[in-house]
């Protein structure tokens, strides 16, 4: 098992540990599920995660023939329903918890919250949104392209918009290490405000994500200059990777990776049929039009890549919060 104050040696170490393979059966067991299934989600309705579970389970109802609940449990931003989860609620499969890291991660790194990694059982992953570094088209940068806005911030501070310990802020000090400069940074409460904020010419740049810009970049008020990630955002095909631009922030650690996981504990049967149900809703063309209606993107990934992400994201994010010296 690992904490947040233990490193990780790799994907070997969740192997070993016997959970990070499926079983073999996934058969539905005969007695589940008897009663509804509840999706937990920490934070409001509306919000982005939410939207995520209350679209799966209209269509998860169809596919599966199984009745889903979505509950907000909300607080703390996200600390109360990851504490029901890790701690309150029965792992009996009925529980199922919609996460959002590295948030989740953060509140156990930063936040000293009253749980650990080992306390979710990660099942399969929903999406993987990158986080994209904008600029205002009408600025003085806002034609230029990633190397020439580098060049242009050696001799002029760039007030860059972030939220305190996010990973809008990691990613931009990337730049900043990558390239040799230095920013002025500007805290806001949430990427939207840091948007608002670019649009009224108040900062130079900022980051967030696809869904907070996407009207501003289809009207071509705002210009995205680069996303983190492995490979390029699908609707921003000519926009190009930080991995492409020398800046090292590919992977899932730098962004918003949603995933369902379990209470720990919930009989293996139970567990490898809902890992394995859910990802084949979520490779359904019936969800893929859903999330697209909706807006919402869908990169799914069975058990396996799902626990294997969470461990190397989790000791990612943990190695680079040593080094800068935040813990």
């Amino acid at each position: 098992m690992f904490h947040k104050s233990l490193g990780l040696t790799g994907v070997a170490l969740i192997a070993g540990l016997g959970f990070g393979v499926p079983a073999a059966a996934q058969d539905q067991p005969a007695d589940f599920p008897q009663r509804p299934i509840d999706l937990i989600v920490m934070y409001p309705a509306g919000g982005a995660v939410d939207v995520t579970a209350r679209t799966f389970a209209q269509v998860a109802e169809e596919e599966l023939g199984i009745e889903f609940r979505v509950e907000n449990r909300v607080g703390g931003a996200g600390m109360v329903g990851h504490t029901y989860l890790a701690h309150d609620a029965e792992a009996d499969g009925y529980t199922v918890g919609v996460i959002a890291n590295p948030f989740m991660f953060t509140d156990i790194l930063l936040r000293d919250g009253p749980f650990t990694a080992d306390d979710f059982d990660p099942i399969v992953t929903v999406s993987f949104d990158p986080v994209v570094w904008v600029v205002n088209a009408e600025s003085e940068i806002g034609a230029m392209g990633f190397d020439e806005i580098m060049d242009y911030a050696a001799d002029h501070t760039l007030q860059v918009g972030m939220n305190p310990n996010s990973m809008f802020l990691f990613v931009s000090e990337f730049i900043e290490r990558a390239r040799g400069v230095t920013f002025d940074f500007i805290p806001f409460d949430g990427g939207r405000e840091g948007v608002i904020a670019l649009l009224a010419g108040d900062v130079d740049a900022t980051a967030t994500f696809y869904t907070e810009i996407e009207q501003y970049i289809e009207n071509g008020d705002l210009v995205p200059v680069a996303v983190t990630g492995d490979s390029r955002h699908p609707l921003l095909p000519d926009t190009p990777t930080f991995s492409e631009l020398g800046v090292a922030a590919g992977g899932q650690t730098w962004g918003a990776t949603r995933f369902f996981a379990l209470p720990v504990g919930v009989p293996e049967d139970r567990r490898a049929f809902l890992a394995q149900a859910f990802l084949d809703v979520l490779e359904s063309d019936a969800l893929a039009d859903a999330f697209a209606e909706a807006g919402l993107t869908l990169t799914p990934a069975d058990l396996e890549a799902t626990q294997a992400n969470y461990a190397e994201t989790f000791q990612a994010l943990q190695d680079f919060l040593e080094e800068t010296g935040r813990l």
